[in-house]
């Protein structure tokens, strides 16, 4: 059993530790924010701590940290952050919910993978990934690092999602295409050819925009 303590103090943050404390066998002692970002010193009758001061309140040998959980900065501040972590010393841990079909072990750390997800055999998933409900991935696709996947996405066998991409919910991804880094893929989108690195589907498309994720990354 780990301490974990969960990067942010909103929603998603108590979300999660009611999936981490009911389904075990961690236990969530605390909550960690960026300083400038601290409004609340306490949540869910856990301390909410500075990032930058973590060390004097929650050692690297004593807890494990689990996010930041959101897509900010298209999955930016979450690689950052992950980043950081180790380079201080944490470890990181990470959450598949027992109600999930996975069927690879090859899932890295910090990741975050909630209920009614099917992950075939010989998928690959990288760190930091946060994969929310109801999703299917292919066999034989991978997954990159501090990647986000929405709801209800059908993602084909040997798909490639580059690191740091953004895929919105009920979206779909055919068989055998490849998905470039810091790619932003919208909800309702169906993707059958390859997304450049930086490339953008918008809402209910299937065309590339001509624009890229940069134009758009600081509005998510």
């Amino acid at each position: 059993m780990a301490d974990i303590i969960i990067f942010g103090a909103g929603q998603i943050a108590d979300v999660a530790r009611v999936y981490i404390e009911t389904h075990g066998p961690h236990r969530v002692v605390g909550f960690v924010v960026d300083g400038g970002f601290q409004s609340a010193r306490e949540l869910a009758g856990r301390p909410v701590v500075a990032w930058e001061t973590l060390e004097s309140h929650f050692p690297p040998d004593r807890v494990e940290l689990l996010g930041p959980l959101s897509y900010r900065r298209l999955n930016e501040l979450r690689r950052d952050r992950y980043l950081e972590g180790k380079a201080r010393g944490y470890r990181f841990a990470s959450f598949v919910h027992p109600a999930s079909h996975v069927y690879t072990s090859d899932i890295g750390e910090n990741s975050f993978i909630l209920e009614a997800n099917v992950i075939q055999p010989f998928v690959r998933i990288g760190h930091s990934a946060m994969i929310w409900s109801g999703n299917h991935i292919g066999h034989h696709a991978t997954i990159g690092d501090d990647c986000f996947l929405a709801s209800n996405i059908t993602i084909g066998s040997n798909v490639v999602i580059g690191n740091e991409c953004l895929i919105a919910g009920r979206s779909g991804i055919n068989p055998n295409v490849t998905v470039g880094a810091q790619a932003y893929i919208g909800s309702y989108a169906q993707v059958s050819r390859n997304v450049p690195a930086g490339g953008v589907i918008l809402n209910g498309s299937s065309r590339l925009a001509r624009f890229t994720s940069d134009r758009i990354k600081h509005r998510v």
